[in-house]
């Protein structure tokens, strides 16, 4: 059913401004080859990129505008806590709502990395030759700091090569994610993300005069009520995560609403980095971005 769709913007991508692949302008250029008319960058708890962004997507004649993806969490009326991730679009990030809030979620993961990297040198699990302050020298734009930098650092003095990523990371060194460890990084930091209640991010959002939507609502259509009364604006229709059943809940939710329906990449596809569309990376064109109508509502704001 969806072999005639067109997408004409991804409104879900990430950049090297947080753990993405690419420039704000490789990811704009890679866009316009792609045939659309438009993209957002929804750099994880930083807007660091959007000035290169919309240089980029000036330059090559695409509509954007400012987004963020935000890692929050939901306390749900039948008990649980789970993970929610928020795309933030169109707010005013120097709203005295948002003006501190972004960097200290964005100061979260950049103290959690600096903690895990030193520890990582102290147990012998990543390679010696640079020090923090080498990670920030080389990325002075940047004020959330992941795996993706410090890999950068390491590469760019010829410490590790590029193909060695999942070793320097995820087999057998610190970085590999594990309660205990993520319990002492948080006692050091005194940072979690744990603090930051999507309900709060919504209202920060809506403040800001921005436009809050569920990212790739996983699992939560039973909760869609739930998130509509806190002041969700939308939900992620299109996302190669979203099964098709809730693909079609959700996008009737949104009309029946009268909320934004979006989509994009994320990490998934050509813009996601993942150029070999092999077995394990395949996922449904349609699942890319959104049309030019779903688009257009959320760029002229037709739904408040």
């Amino acid at each position: 059913m969806n072999n005639n769709f067109k997408v004409f913007a991804s409104c879900h991508n990430h950049s090297i401004f947080s753990d993405g692949e690419y420039t704000p302008d490789t990811l704009a250029r890679i866009a316009k080859c792609m045939g659309h008319g438009g993209i957002i960058l929804t750099d994880h708890d930083t807007v660091k990129g959007y000035p290169f962004m919309k240089e980029a997507c000036e330059k090559y004649s695409l509509k954007t505008m400012i987004g963020a993806e935000l890692s929050t969490y939901h306390k749900t009326k039948d008990g649980r806590k789970i993970g929610i991730h928020l795309c933030a679009f169109d707010f005013d990030p120097n709203h005295e709502a948002l003006r501190d809030f972004i960097p200290y979620c964005a100061s979260i993961q950049t103290d959690r990395s600096r903690v895990l990297f030193n520890m990582a040198r102290e147990e012998g699990t990543l390679r010696q030759g640079i020090e923090w302050e080498d990670v920030l020298a080389d990325h002075p734009y940047h004020d959330y700091i992941c795996n993706n930098e410090i890999f950068a650092s390491f590469v760019k003095r010829g410490i590790y090569r590029y193909d060695e990523y999942e070793e320097a990371f995820f087999k057998g060194c610190g970085f590999a994610w594990n309660r205990e460890r993520e319990d002492k990084v948080i006692a050091i930091t005194g940072k979690s993300y744990d603090d930051i209640e999507t309900s709060d991010a919504i209202k920060r959002v809506r403040a800001a005069g921005g436009v809050p939507v569920i990212a790739h609502p996983i699992g939560l259509s039973r909760y869609a009520e739930e998130f509509l009364e806190l002041g969700v604006m939308g939900f992620e229709t299109r996302h190669s995560m979203v099964s098709a059943e809730e693909h079609s809940f959700f996008e009737d939710f949104c009309k029946k609403n009268k909320l934004y329906n979006m989509g994009g990449s994320d990490h998934e596809n050509v813009l996601g980095g993942l150029l070999g569309f092999g077995d394990e990376y395949a996922s449904p064109y349609w699942s890319s971005g959104v049309d030019e109508e779903a688009f257009m509502r959320l760029y002229e704001r037709k739904l408040g």
